[in-house]
Order: structure tokens, then sequence, then C-alpha cells
């Protein structure tokens, strides 16, 4: 009986790994896929393969900037803990800055990056980035926040974003 709950007890354990990898596979394929739509929609311009390669690769590296910034709270608890020295990084220009860093390493070429703000010098200021081309009104441009869902990157064209009225930096 004891043989039978340890084997019982393993694959049980294997299995509900296997299933949460593919929660997280699947959840990056959903987001990834929906961001690429909502990017190749933006422009004829556009070249779709860019698209799907950008979507994938800027959902992986604003979770791995979460890990890395050490966010394991709601971002403005993790922003408190900065302002208290407990933390280094981790707010919302950190996340702009190192995403933009990292796209411009990338050198994709059917669309470009500007940082937007909202609520310009107040408390609560907010930073973030906007996929654009010359094509794509300021309105249309695609809001990359990768600050807000810590780590998990928001993605809506700026007229949709209810959050935060957004202008260029």
């Amino acid at each position: 009986m004891k043989k039978i709950i340890f084997y019982l007890s393993i694959i049980l354990l294997l299995t509900a790994c296997s299933n949460k990898n593919n929660l997280v596979k699947n959840e990056l394929d959903k987001n990834s896929k929906e961001l690429a739509n909502l990017i190749i929609n933006s422009s004829r311009y556009i070249d779709k393969q860019e698209a799907k390669e950008f979507s994938k690769s800027i959902i992986l590296y604003s979770s791995f900037l979460a890990k890395k910034y050490e966010v394991n709270t709601h971002p403005l608890i993790h922003n408190t803990l900065i302002n208290l020295n407990l933390k280094e990084k981790g707010l919302c220009y950190h996340y702009a800055n190192d995403l933009l860093k990292y796209i411009n390493y990338k050198n994709f070429k059917s669309f470009n990056f500007k940082k937007i703000i909202s609520k310009r010098n107040e408390y609560f200021e907010h930073t973030a980035l906007i996929l654009t081309r010359k094509d794509i009104s300021f309105e249309n441009s695609i809001v990359l926040d990768a600050w807000r869902n810590a780590g998990k990157l928001y993605f809506s064209k700026v007229k949709n974003d209810k959050q935060y009225k957004w202008e260029l930096k």
C-alpha cells in the first residue's frame, strides 16, 4: 500500500509541474499572438514575421526584467521598497529604459519606439513605451508597459488605455 501511495504521489507531482509549464506556455503563446495581431493590424507596412518575433521576445524580456529587479509584490509596493533603499530597480522608467535598450539591440526594422509619459511632474508620474511608425497616429500607437503588472507586459492602443492618459516624453 505504501508503494502505491508513493508512486501515486510521484505521478501527481510530475503531472502538476507539467501542467503549470503548459499553462505558462499557453499564456505566452496567447499573449504574444494577441500583441502580434495588434501590431500587424496597425499598419500594412509592418513585417508580419518581425511582429511575431518582437511580440514573443518583448513579453519574455518584460518577465525577465521583473525577475532581475526581484519584483514579487504589487508595483506600488515595490516602488516603496526602492524608495526605502530595500530594492535597487523596478520603477517604471527602469522598465522603459531597459526595454528600449533591448529593443534597440534587436534592431527591428518595420516599426520604432518612443517613450511616453502620464501625469508629468506629478507624484504618480508614469513612463512606458509605444510602438509606432510614421503612418500610425499617436492614438493608434501601441502602449508597452511592463511595470503596470509587475513584469507581465500590458499592451493596448494608446486610445484604449483606460488607466493612463499618455503624451510623448
